[in-house]
């Protein structure tokens, strides 16, 4: 299968340590925004649009994660250890990223993600409703699935972005996705992964719940756990700062 060149972004310092960031189903690079603003003065910010998704290529072939982490490699070359931070799909493709080292990294930060997520009865369901009626079908569902009630109804301007930038995802791209993620199990390669990891899960998670991450975790030798109270499947939308808290104490070997 063809590799494609995806499309990122770069902010930061060329000789700070590096962090890559990897974005959810139905969105692109701009997730980490806020985040990338606060840490570009200390870090060298990848921000990379994945396959079928933002400006990236799409492909009309089936692929899978592992394909789509291969992209990734394919795209950026890292000389020295790079930290990577992966949000649902995206954890998925830092998962295989280090399974298969495909990149030479430093630290993981899971957030939001699984080694299995769903099963292949509700992703067909996805798949189905994107497929007769695109996107706009199934975003009012994802948002839901995104942001608790309470937030959604005391930041409609966030979840107004947010629907804009899943609507502007491709329907193949996104039917591609969540084929990858449909076909997706880590289980029995997470012994690979000996870099330091922390798996954050939002309290109020309904796509991938604490219950999963706590799993995760625990099959990950390094790895710890953190459950972020109130928060959904996307935390560097819904509490930045909270976000960037953790990732400095975290990359500066701080105690969490």
């Amino acid at each position: 299968m063809t590799n494609f060149k995806l499309n990122y972004t770069r902010k930061g310092s060329i000789n700070s340590e590096a962090i890559l960031f990897i974005h959810p189903l139905g969105a692109d690079n701009s997730v980490f925004d806020e985040i990338i603003s606060e840490l570009k003065n200390d870090y060298n910010c990848y921000a990379i649009d994945i396959r079928g998704h933002g400006k990236s290529p799409i492909s009309n072939d089936k692929f899978s994660i592992n394909q789509m982490a291969k992209d990734i490699s394919y795209t950026l070359n890292f000389s020295e250890p790079v930290h990577v931070m992966g949000v649902s799909i995206g954890g998925m493709i830092a998962m295989s990223l280090a399974i298969h080292n495909l990149l030479p990294i430093n630290k993981l930060i899971l957030s939001d993600t699984g080694h299995v997520i769903g099963n292949k009865e509700i992703w067909q369901d996805r798949i189905k409703l994107v497929q007769e009626g695109g996107v706009v079908k199934v975003v009012d569902m994802a948002l839901e699935r995104w942001f608790p009630k309470r937030f959604r109804e005391n930041f409609p301007e966030k979840i107004e972005l947010c629907r804009s930038l899943q609507l502007q995802t491709h329907k193949d791209g996104y039917i591609g996705a969540c084929r990858a993620i449909q076909s997706a199990d880590f289980t029995n390669d997470l012994q690979k992964i000996s870099n330091e990891t922390i798996v954050l899960n939002g309290s109020d998670d309904i796509s991938t719940p604490p219950s999963l991450g706590k799993e995760l975790s625990s099959l990950i030798q390094n790895a710890k756990f953190i459950e972020l109270e109130g928060i959904g499947h996307v935390p560097p939308i819904q509490d930045p700062s909270l976000t960037i808290k953790i990732l400095k104490n975290f990359l500066l070997s701080k105690i969490l």
